[in-house]
């Protein structure tokens, strides 16, 4: 595991300036629309590919799952640096005509037929490489991509195919998983697995995360790769004014988010580190 953690250090070390990129860098995307794989519920949804230049195909893509606000900024925060990396982005719309919010928000579970359904997507395109796809989430997205990497959840709606390979969890809102792995007895595809947090997160991660990662060690050996930033909130990634937003889900109801330029560009660094690690040609 530290020998593991030294490779990320590393690679993140190369990675320091890739932080700031002039306007206008990144290059312009494909729109992709298809439908969810639950047929009992076929919402039409769309997600925007990019794709490194100048790279020779098939390359690596992470499919990036927005929060409940829908698209952001954050996308265009890690696309550029993913992409200098060698990595293409497949930036989902699970939001609308879906969802206009936390109040009329679905289940998590109601996402995952949409998430296995862009990973479907992918696979069919000569320039990607159909076995290095992972996905990438935050908040709401970090939930959804902590279930796609359920066994259960895999053979539910990939059945004998194999789902995501690599996954990159942002505050994903995990205070009821170690219930639930307890409960439904699901392991993880063992795929590796990176999640960063703040300390001040409204949805209590400071301690859910460390029994979460207690939990799948002890009980399944699985070594979840954590970083915690201390003082930071939940989507200390968002760059704009503080906010104050109503969520059932929330500790109070209440979701606190502020701005953390120091831990957004650390977890640039690391995350794109982890990612080349793990969607490297092996």
């Amino acid at each position: 595991m530290m020998k593991y953690l030294e490779r990320i250090g590393l690679l993140a070390v190369g990675l320091a300036t890739v932080f700031i990129m002039p306007v206008g860098a990144s290059p312009a995307g494909t729109r992709i629309d298809f439908s969810s794989l639950d047929t009992h519920h076929p919402y039409k949804v769309s997600g925007t590919l990019y794709l490194p230049e100048n790279a020779a195909s098939p390359v690596p893509v992470v499919v990036l799952v927005h929060g409940t606000l829908g698209i952001d900024q954050r996308g265009e925060l890690y696309r550029q640096p993913l992409l200098e990396a060698g990595i293409g982005m497949f930036e989902v719309d699970f939001k609308t005509g879906i969802y206009r919010g936390a109040l009329d928000r679905p289940e998590p579970d109601t996402f995952l037929p949409m998430a296995f359904a862009a990973l479907k997507e992918l696979r069919k395109l000569p320039a990607v490489d159909p076995n290095r796809i992972g996905i990438m989430g935050f908040s709401l997205g970090g939930n959804i991509a902590l279930r796609t990497a359920m066994e259960t959840n895999v053979k539910q709606w990939m059945g004998d195919d194999k789902g995501f390979v690599a996954f990159a969890l942002f505050n994903p809102v995990c205070n009821h998983f170690t219930k639930d792995f307890e409960k439904s007895g699901s392991k993880l595809t063992g795929g590796p697995m990176i999640l960063f947090y703040g300390s001040e997160d409204s949805y209590g991660e400071d301690k859910a995360v460390p029994e979460l990662k207690s939990l799948l060690a002890t009980k399944y050996g699985f070594q979840l790769i954590t970083v915690e930033y201390p003082g930071a909130t939940h989507d200390f990634n968002l760059n704009g004014p503080d906010k104050n937003l109503l969520d059932p889900a929330a500790k109070g109801m209440r979701v606190h988010i502020k701005w953390d330029p120091d831990a957004a560009s650390d977890s640039v660094t690391k995350v794109v580190a982890f990612l080349r690690e793990n969607l490297a040609a092996k």
